[in-house]
């Protein structure tokens, strides 16, 4: 094993380009991000662990690392979502549905939450 981890970094070395491939694109809310700020926060739940309502005044992409992520804002069907996936949230969007689908596995996402200086990342309700 440890000589196919080798001849990779070495291909990768010799100048290969790497692989890119799009994950999802959307349209992007109509806002002026002068004076905005961007936080990236990596959220850990446990199996079967759950956030509660809550909601972000600015918007939000969220990206599943590991496990399978329970997800649903007012207004849409609740879906599972599977490492690689992502989600979006608009400004003021309820985030109803946020949590692990597993009993058995842990599950992590990364938030990219984007606001108005001094705005808080995330409002409970």
């Amino acid at each position: 094993m440890a000589g196919v981890a080798a001849s990779l970094v070495a291909t990768r070395e010799a100048g290969a380009a790497p692989v890119a491939k799009p994950v999802a694109q959307r349209d992007a809310p109509a806002v002026n991000l002068d004076g905005w700020q961007i936080t990236a926060t990596e959220v850990s739940y446990g199996p079967g662990e759950a956030s509660g309502r809550h909601r972000h005044p600015g918007f939000v992409c969220g990206y599943v690392l590991e496990g399978q992520y329970r997800f649903a804002v007012d207004g849409q069907p609740e879906t599972v979502l599977a490492p690689g996936q992502m989600f979006f949230e608009n400004p003021g969007d309820v985030h109803a549905v946020s949590g692990n689908a597993s009993k058995t596995q842990p599950a992590r996402i990364l938030a990219i939450v984007f606001t108005k200086k001094g705005d808080p990342v995330t409002i409970p309700g």
